[in-house]
This record gives C-alpha cells, sequence and structure tokens, in this order.
C-alpha cells in the first residue's frame, strides 16, 4: 500500500515536473551572465557606475542589448545607437510605459513628476501641457527673465568666484522658479527654502531613480515594514526625502495662487496656464508645473559643472571658444540670438553632454508588449535600460570619447558638422524623452556663452604653490554631478567686468 502510494506521488511528481517544463519559455533571451536558482542575477547586479558594467557586459557578450533576471524580473540592457532607434524609438508604442518603482514614486513621493508616471492618458495630459509651454516658441518669450539670471551669475561669479557651484545652483533655481512660478529666491548664499527644497528633491532622485537601487523595487511588499524597523533605513531616508518632493509639489503653485488671486504676481508660465482657464484639472497644472521647475533644476547644474570643469582640463578649448566669441561679439554679452555665427560654442554644448551625460543609465522603461531584437525574444513587462554612457561613448560614433573634443562636431571649416550624430541621447528616448529640451539648451548656450565671453578659467594652486589638478571623479547615483573641485575664476579684462556690471 505505501509503495503504491509512493509510486503514485513519484508519478504526479513527475507529470508536474514534465508540465512546468513544457510551460517553461525557451525561445532565446539576450545574452547576459549566468543566472542563479531563485535570485537569478541579484548578485551580478552592479552597485556603482552601472553604465560602465553594462556596456562591459555588451563586449563581453558580443550583444549591443543584454539580458538579466533578478527575483524574477526580466531586465534588457539596451547599449548601442542602433539598438536604441530600433526599439525606444521605432517602437515606442510599447517601449512607452515606466515600471513601478515603490521607493521613488511612493515612498519618496515624486510619482506626481510626469517623467515617472505609467504610461496613460494621465501621463499624456501632463506632457503635453508641458511640451506647450516649453517649446521652442513658447521659451522665447522668457528670454528676458534668461538674460537676467545669467547675468546674476556672472556677478556672483565676480564677487564670489570660489563658490561656483553654489552660483550655478542659485541660478538654475531662480531662472526655473521665476519662468515657472514668478517667485524669487535668496540672494546666491543666503538660505532659501526653494533651493534647499530643490536639492533635497534632486539628491532623492539620484538615489532612487536607478531601478533596483532598493529591494522594494523588486519586493514592493517592503515598502509596508514599519520605519521603526531595524532593516527599515530606507523607509527612514524616505521620510526625510519626501519632505522636499512635497513642497516642490505644492508650495510654488499655492503661492502663485495666493498671488494672483490678489491680482500681485510676476507674469509666468504658472499664471498664463492659470488665467487662460485651461481645461486640465487642477491635479495636471500643479504637477506638470511643479515638473518643470524641478528639471530646469537639475539638468542646468550638472551640465554647467561640467562644463566648468571641462574648461579647467581643457584650456585651448577654452581658447579657442573665446576667440570665436570676439570675433563675432562686440561691446555686449553673447546670447541664443548668436548661436547661428558661433558653431564652436554649440559643439562646446553638445560635447558637455556627450562627454559626461547628466542621466548616463536613462530613467527605465518598461515594455508592455513581447517584442524581438536581433532572434532573441524580449518578455512583456522587462525593465528596459537605454545605457546613455555607452550610446555617447561609442568609440566608432565617437573616436576617442573620453576625450572632451567639441571639434567632433564640427567640418574643418568650423561648421556643424551633419554628418556626425547629434547626442541626443543625453535627453532620453522614444516618447519618453525630454519635451524640456529646447529651453534647457537654451539656457546652457547662453550661460556658456556669457561665461566665456568674461572669465578665464585657470588652475588654483595649494598651500605649496603646487597646481591642484581635479580628479574628474563624479558622484553615484542615477543623476551625475562632479565632485567638488578647485579652481581660479578670473574677468578677462576692464571691458569683460564692464560687461558684467552693466544693467
Amino acid at each position: 500500500m505505501t509503495s503504491s502510494l509512493s509510486l503514485d506521488l513519484a508519478a504526479i511528481g513527475a507529470a508536474a515536473l514534465c508540465l512546468v517544463y513544457m510551460r517553461r519559455d525557451t525561445r532565446p533571451v539576450p545574452p547576459g551572465p549566468r543566472p542563479l536558482p531563485l535570485v537569478g542575477n541579484l548578485l551580478d547586479l552592479p552597485k556603482h557606475e552601472q553604465w560602465l558594467v553594462y556596456q562591459e557586459w555588451s563586449r563581453r557578450y558580443g550583444s549591443d542589448v543584454v539580458h538579466m533576471n533578478v527575483l524574477g524580473t526580466d531586465i534588457v540592457v539596451v547599449n548601442s545607437a542602433q539598438a536604441a532607434a530600433a526599439l525606444l524609438g521605432q517602437k515606442s508604442a510599447i517601449y512607452s510605459d515606466r515600471p513601478r518603482m515603490p521607493m521613488l514614486g511612493e515612498l519618496v513621493g515624486l510619482g506626481w513628476h510626469f517623467g515617472f508616471m505609467p504610461h496613460g492618458d494621465n501621463w499624456r495630459a501632463h506632457r503635453k501641457l508641458f511640451a506647450q509651454e516649453s517649446g521652442a516658441s513658447a521659451i522665447q518669450g522668457y528670454n528676458e527673465q534668461e538674460t537676467k539670471w545669467i547675468k546674476t551669475f556672472l556677478k556672483n561669479l565676480r564677487d564670489d568666484p570660489k563658490e561656483f557651484l553654489m552660483h550655478i545652483q542659485h541660478m538654475a533655481s531662480g531662472l526655473a522658479l521665476e519662468t515657472t512660478f514668478g517667485l524669487q529666491v535668496q540672494p546666491s548664499g543666503q538660505p532659501d527654502p526653494f533651493i534647499a527644497a530643490t536639492k533635497q528633491a534632486v539628491e532623492a532622485l539620484t538615489e532612487t531613480g536607478l531601478f533596483g537601487t532598493y529591494f522594494v523595487d523588486f519586493l514592493p511588499a517592503l515598502k509596508y515594514i514599519p520605519s521603526w524597523f531595524p532593516y527599515a533605513t530606507f523607509r527612514r531616508q524616505a521620510k526625510e526625502w519626501r519632505k522636499s518632493s512635497d513642497i516642490a509639489a505644492h508650495v510654488p503653485y499655492e503661492l502663485l495662487k495666493k498671488n494672483i488671486a490678489t491680482n500681485d504676481y510676476v507674469p509666468s508660465i504658472g499664471s498664463k496656464i492659470l488665467s487662460a482657464g485651461v481645461e486640465e484639472e487642477e491635479t495636471v497644472v500643479r504637477q506638470t508645473t511643479a515638473a518643470m521647475f524641478a528639471n530646469g533644476s537639475a539638468a542646468v547644474v550638472s551640465a554647467l559643472s561640467t562644463f566648468i570643469l571641462a574648461m579647467r582640463l581643457y584650456p585651448e578649448v577654452q581658447a579657442k571658444a573665446q576667440k570665436e566669441i570676439d570675433q563675432v561679439v562686440s561691446g555686449r554679452l553673447p546670447d541664443t540670438s548668436d548661436e547661428a555665427n558661433l558653431p564652436y560654442i554649440t559643439a562646446i554644448v553638445r560635447e558637455v553632454g556627450r562627454w559626461q551625460p547628466v542621466v548616463p543609465l536613462a530613467f527605465p522603461h518598461m515594455l508592455s508588449a513581447d517584442d524581438t531584437y536581433e532572434g532573441y525574444h524580449l518578455k512583456a513587462g522587462s525593465i528596459v535600460f537605454p545605457n546613455a554612457w555607452a550610446i555617447l561613448h561609442d568609440p566608432n560614433v565617437y573616436p576617442e570619447p573620453h576625450i572632451f573634443r567639441p571639434e567632433r562636431f564640427l567640418t574643418t571649416d568650423g561648421t556643424l558638422n551633419p554628418d556626425v550624430k547629434d547626442p541626443d541621447a543625453v535627453w532620453g528616448f522614444g516618447r519618453r524623452a525630454c519635451p524640456g529640451r529646447k529651453m534647457g539648451h537654451s539656457t546652457l548656450f547662453g550661460a556658456i556663452a556669457a561665461m566665456l565671453a568674461t572669465f578665464d578659467v585657470k588652475p588654483a594652486f595649494d598651500e605649496n604653490g603646487k597646481i591642484i589638478v581635479p580628479s574628474g571623479e563624479y558622484g553615484a547615483g542615477m543623476l551625475r554631478y562632479p565632485k567638488a573641485f578647485e579652481c581660479r575664476i578670473e574677468t578677462r579684462s576692464v571691458d569683460a567686468m564692464a560687461l558684467i556690471s552693466a544693467d
């Protein structure tokens, strides 16, 4: 009897195993490290500079698309411009969703930003409004504010050049706050609640924006662990970050509404939207304007910091750029209206983004339907990472990619070369590409051109008179910022000083 029962159980077990085997998806997935039972590639997840690890995997496995599975979640990394165009571009309809990220969206509370919303009607409403108010024609109405804040930046550099990183943050936050809400920040160096909240919100995004950095991304139920629990450090971190997230999402908008009610406001994107009586729900307006403020404060700070680092490390680039400006512009500061006549400055802006991209591993997409690429099966629900770093450092497209060389974007006669790929991976991919690209480029071009016209970036010296060479290292996380470095920033001439001081 017992023997018969054992045989029956063995037969049932064998049948179950056969059924599982028959149902197992045997279609080939892109190559990647060999997974372990149960945990998959959990131990293979890189903890630092993930973009470099994934780029190396492409070389190791001979594929521009690589795959891993972590705790049952399929992850696909796209490491070439060709693959990005074929998948995220041509098939954007099925590559435009976002994965659920409980740490960033639910615990930190950054789910109000449309960049992190799942694909759908709510996301479309936010993106449409953002694109409408940040396109090429719309931003022309804010040239005056941009010029004002760039001049403020120059004056702050003149008065306290050692604090250049602080002045960059002040300009970026001040410009974004005024153009979006008509509000003003305190002078550079003085405590300001908006700048403080912005910096903390960006810190939160930097730390939580890479899917899988926190286990709760893979196991959402972990978000219910009490914050006092011994292993719930992530809950306590999220609680602190959420304060700044809530300030950015609510306070500037409520102040704008109050100012409009008393007819005491500065015209802005927000006041324009509210005065027009748009059809969108108030939540859409509030969250979209908050996203405009946040976007303007993050990318510009990183890119301008990188620009100053590049000028310190590549003085020959600075000299060449200043020569071009001196030949084209006289008696005034250059601005975006001069761009057609300043191709080398445009090339510098492009190279800043290519050399040290703000977001080296782009925010993850999620595949909403099964797909194939080069004979490989890509499963619906896969998390898809576009590796902007690998794309922008492809030596076949950009020779010697680790060198800062604006000339790569120019022809031999100094004009922009249409045959060299625009480093548009800087701005994202497919339907999820940043709709604020025009506004961001305008600010970067204006600030870079004005600074080159008026200042020299030179080496700093230590107490023994030796030149201090910046390490060129960057902090970790989704958004990249150069680690603090020293340099001397000096006005170029008496004429330059007069341009800075002129009202």
